[in-house]
């Protein structure tokens, strides 16, 4: 905006120079002063000029490569992941929801109050002073928990650890199962926000002890799951793919599609790293399967385009296509620009494999509009590497 207003204001005044000039002639006044006065006129638009292109143009620039920088993405999806763990903190109330001491019963009152409102550092000073009440252990251990997702929320992690080991310290003296069930599953949310994976797999194995004691088979088949998951994010695949199969193996009254889709693709990953890819595909269909329960439009066409790849694979091309097609389709339904290059470039991969070399070119420019889009500067080289290689296929 600033920049169309700096040019129309240099377009203006030449056009004012212009008639300035010409008047002062017919006035017949001094060359000299003619002269002075177009050079004065010019220096105006000259500085205009560099106003334009070294502070107003600078700024545009700035502005749209932070809004498409590489850096700023993984924030956010920090950040989304961080909200996402912190919201499946679980709460215990225990004895204190049957306690009759009117002191207790405020603090918990007031401090639960602010927790509402958000107010974490002011509802973990009322938790804290209720600790120097005359308490039970369980009415101790019930604040400890509170403490903890309160500092969690706060986001002092290390604090939070602390006060849910001491959480669990009494949950085992008192023999209080269900707390420690709470505690060990906070304690794997904590674990994974301050990325000690192997804290994380240690809580969740005491959480699976926990569970087949106490014969909850839905929290058995989750925890199998989440183990799954942790393993996977370790790089340790065997072991995910052992874990989730034992979770999938579990039988339980609910079903969770997204999860149980997770693990069936997860596993398809497995088996296609080992060679195996018709057992990849079969797990790959029935994740899709399950994706499409579950209305998750996003990972079924990243599960298309999974089988587009095991085929392009196994030679079959034309199935490769059609796959990598209806990725297409699906990551256009939900406008998703980086995902639809990716399966541009691979029906151009396609397309170059069979020999069609035009067809091939054509992709590939198209995928380079979309990722100019995003300022994807990786991906572009590489898309314009398979350009240069494409055509000189074509001259040979």
């Amino acid at each position: 905006m600033e920049s169309t207003i700096i040019w129309i204001l240099v377009i203006l005044i030449f056009l004012l120079a212009l008639v300035k000039i010409f008047m002062d002639w017919k006035r017949k006044k001094s060359k000299g002063f003619i002269i002075a006065e177009g050079i004065i006129l010019f220096l105006i638009i000259i500085a205009l000029i560099i106003v334009d292109v070294r502070y107003i143009k600078k700024g545009e620039v700035k502005e749209k490569s932070e809004e498409m920088t590489e850096g700023k993405q993984p924030t956010k999806v920090e950040s989304d992941r961080t909200t996402r763990l912190l919201s499946q903190l679980q709460d215990y109330i225990g004895e204190l929801s049957r306690t009759d001491k009117p002191q207790v019963q405020l603090f918990l009152k007031e401090g639960l109050e602010h927790k509402i409102k958000e107010e974490h550092s002011e509802a973990l000073e009322l938790f804290r002073q209720a600790l120097d009440l005359n308490l039970s252990d369980g009415e101790r251990l019930a604040f400890f928990i509170l403490m903890g997702n309160s500092e969690a929320l706060l986001k002092k992690y290390e604090s939070a650890i602390n006060y849910y080991y001491q959480a669990e310290r009494l949950g085992k003296d008192t023999g209080n199962d269900t707390a420690l069930a709470v505690v060990y599953s906070n304690l794997t949310i904590a674990s994974q926000l301050t990325e000690d994976l192997d804290g994380a797999l240690t809580n969740y194995f005491n959480l699976l002890r926990l569970f087949k004691k106490t014969k909850n088979q839905p929290g058995e088949k989750s925890v199998l799951a989440n183990l799954g998951f942790i393993y996977q994010k370790k790089g340790n695949l065997d072991s995910a793919e052992i874990y989730h199969k034992k979770s999938l193996e579990v039988a339980s009254a609910e079903t969770d599609y997204l999860t149980e889709a997770a693990q069936m693709n997860t596993l398809a990953l497995s088996y296609k790293s080992k060679g195996k890819l018709d057992s990849a595909l079969i797990m790959h269909q029935q994740a899709l399967s399950l994706f499409k329960k579950a209305g998750d439009i996003k990972d079924e066409a990243s599960v298309l385009g999974n089988m587009g790849l095991i085929y392009q694979e196994t030679g079959n091309l034309e199935e490769a296509i059609n796959y990598h097609r209806l990725a297409f389709q699906v990551d256009s339904t939900i406008g998703d620009t980086m995902n639809q290059a990716v399966d541009l470039i691979n029906i151009g991969s396609v397309l170059e494999q069979q020999g069609n070399l035009t067809q091939a070119k054509e992709f590939y420019q198209r995928a380079l509009v979309f990722l100019e889009k995003v300022g994807a500067k990786k991906e572009i080289e590489f898309v314009k590497e398979n350009i240069k290689r494409v055509e000189k296929k074509s001259r040979e």
